[in-house]
């Protein structure tokens, strides 16, 4: 088992102006994915919106501090 040297807590609020991926429809179902190491996070769909709001707080283990977070 890995040693944890701390915890980092991320808050993700919202996206403003993405891009459009359904050109149909002229929106997109954004989510958000956050990647420390092996641990992966996502948070939830926001259908059919290029301004979503998750306000979610995601909370990740601290194993190397070197780790780059990846979005």
């Amino acid at each position: 088992m890995e040693h944890i040297m701390g915890l980092l807590r991320i808050h993700v609020r919202r996206g403003i102006d993405l891009a459009v991926r359904d050109t149909m429809r002229m929106s997109s179902d954004p989510n958000v994915i956050v990647k420390l190491g092996k641990q992966k996070y996502r948070t939830r769909v926001v259908k059919r919106n290029l301004n979503p709001e998750w306000n979610e707080d995601l909370t990740l283990s601290i194993v190397d501090p070197s780790t780059p977070v990846k979005l």
